[in-house]
């Protein structure tokens, strides 16, 4: 299976407010570029330590800034805080819902907003980094089953969607009165 070129993760958090949905872009070609030697070795380290699909996306923004920092290239205009991550979070959108459907934010003014707590910000920020790893370092082949990996053990999806049409896509209700009704929901998460 070829995938396309323009496959993006979505996956959902819960947060104090109910759920909200992640939605990221990978980086370009030339980002990968000049960042190139601090993603492999990253992508290396994540899978060298066995951190992989269990614990990959719980570690690969640490990982990142680990790496970085001990080649010292972390800090600085050009670094990898001030450009890869940030264009990892610029390429990032939250889609939240509202009294008006489900609308999309960028990811910077869902933090200042206080839509993600510091724990949910660490949450995101590693499974886009391990997104951005895997996505840059996998052949298009291996990508597929390292994805639906994360489908499986983290929630994720991916999809051809932009932010805005996922958002569109997603069905909204509306409360008009109680029918009395309850219903229980079980989520098994494996581990």
């Amino acid at each position: 299976m070829r995938l396309d070129k323009k496959l993006n993760l979505v996956f959902p958090v819960e947060t104090d407010a109910g759920t909200i949905y992640v939605h990221s872009t990978p980086i370009s070609r030339e980002v990968f570029e000049r960042y190139f030697l601090v993603v492999s070795k990253a992508f290396a380290a994540i899978y060298g330590e066995g951190l992989q699909l269990i614990a990959g996306p719980r570690v690969a923004y640490l990982m990142l800034k680990k790496i970085a920092e001990d080649r010292g290239e972390w800090d600085g205009a050009d670094g990898v805080h001030n450009g890869l991550i940030a264009e990892i979070r610029r390429l990032t959108n939250v889609v939240v819902s509202t009294d008006r459907g489900w609308r999309p934010i960028p990811y910077h003014i869902a933090v200042e907003h206080g839509q993600l707590d510091e724990q949910d910000v660490a949450e995101v920020e590693g499974m886009l980094c391990f997104f951005t790893c895997a996505s840059a370092m996998h052949l298009r082949s291996q990508l597929t089953a390292i994805l639906a990996g994360m489908t499986s053990l983290w929630g994720a999806q991916t999809t051809s969607l932009t932010c805005t049409e996922y958002a569109a896509s997603l069905t909204t209700s509306t409360v008009t009165a109680s029918s009395g009704a309850t219903e229980e929901i079980t989520l098994s998460v494996p581990f």
